[in-house]
């Protein structure tokens, strides 16, 4: 009899846990060895020739959230969308101390929670940052969700 309860709850954890951001553990979105000036300082060379926003993506590889969002902004279909508009630049914040900087000059989108984004028009200027923690929750979200939510929050600012 405990055999059995104890199958049944391991076979429950194991369900449990392969359906939530815990299971994307091995993703790494952010390069902890990125120099994130630099990365930004040539998406904003590469958007004025192309005529593209740029797209801060603030996070650490150690929250679930943002390695969620990464994975889905991977995914083929977002990437497409993303690509057709973006110059994506992953900028990694450590655990609120790597790149501060970065997030005090474009309005601190990760005061709230991470991941955040933060859209950049090819002058530098922010055109939309999600400054109330509206990602911090991403692995509650599909990539259906996410896509949606990209088209309604940030593409009416793309002009």
């Amino acid at each position: 009899m405990a055999i059995d309860n104890m199958k049944k709850i391991i076979l429950i954890s194991a369900l449990l846990f392969s359906f939530n951001g815990w299971s994307l553990s091995e993703y790494r979105p952010y390069d902890e060895t990125a120099d994130a000036h630099q990365n930004i300082a040539e998406a904003v060379k590469l958007a004025k020739k192309s005529d593209k926003h740029i797209l801060l993506e603030m996070g650490g590889n150690w929250c679930p959230d943002c390695r969620t969002l990464g994975a889905y902004l991977a995914r083929e279909d977002i990437k497409a969308w993303l690509d057709d508009r973006f110059i994506l630049v992953p900028v990694d914040v450590g655990e609120w101390d790597k790149n501060i900087d970065i997030a005090e000059r474009y309005g601190n989108p990760i005061s709230e929670g991470i991941p955040a984004l933060v859209v950049l028009d090819k002058n530098e200027n922010v055109v939309f940052a999600t400054l109330a923690g509206e990602l911090a929750s991403a692995r509650n979200m599909s990539g259906d969700d996410l896509i949606e939510w990209l088209k309604i929050k940030i593409e009416p600012f793309l002009n």
